[in-house]
């Protein structure tokens, strides 16, 4: 069976080709997300509505840091947009983020791996959200942006509270 198995990347080296790296580290986000509409005692969950990795920015935002010492643990900012146009790992900012403030999440860590950050919006006015994002700045369309979900547009309305829980977890090379 060795010989099988050796033959197979030599294989692979020929073409140009290889098995992906036994040991690699990685990082992926998933968004859950509840509704309360005005009036009403309970969050309808709607359950995870985005799974995928985090932007390529926060992975350069994280070597910067170990080159120079910044920290990390500011990426509280949860920022939302109309926009449902298909998420890229190139992506900086919202695709149409609205002009309603961004919103302060409280951190938690569930596991040793596992970071999560729960945020609630009360909506000023109407707009239907489409899209999520994680920055290190308060101020809008500002700051480095972590991971952005996209979903099918949940309209809310002017009292309407949405709840948004980022979960981010890192997979060791272990």
């Amino acid at each position: 069976m060795l010989g099988l198995k050796r033959k197979f990347k030599v294989f692979l080296q020929r073409y140009g080709l290889a098995l992906p790296e036994k040991h690699t580290m990685g990082f992926s986000g998933t968004l859950k997300i509840g509704v309360k509409r005005e009036g009403e005692r309970f969050f309808t969950d709607y359950g995870v509505v985005s799974r995928e990795k985090v932007q390529d920015v926060f992975a350069e935002h994280i070597v910067d840091a170990l080159q120079v010492g910044t920290t990390l643990n500011i990426f509280i900012w949860h920022a939302f947009g109309e926009s449902t146009a298909d998420e890229s790992s190139t992506d900086e900012f919202l695709m149409a983020e609205t002009t309603q403030s961004r919103i302060a999440g409280t951190s938690t860590e569930s596991s040793s791996m596992v970071w999560q950050s729960v945020a609630t919006k009360t909506f000023e006015a109407a707009c239907t959200v489409g899209e999520h994002g994680i920055f290190n700045s308060s101020g809008l369309s500002t700051g480095v942006m972590m991971d952005r979900s996209v979903f099918d547009g949940v309209p809310m309305s002017s009292g309407d509270q949405m709840q948004f829980t980022y979960t981010l977890t890192v997979v060791s090379s272990g």
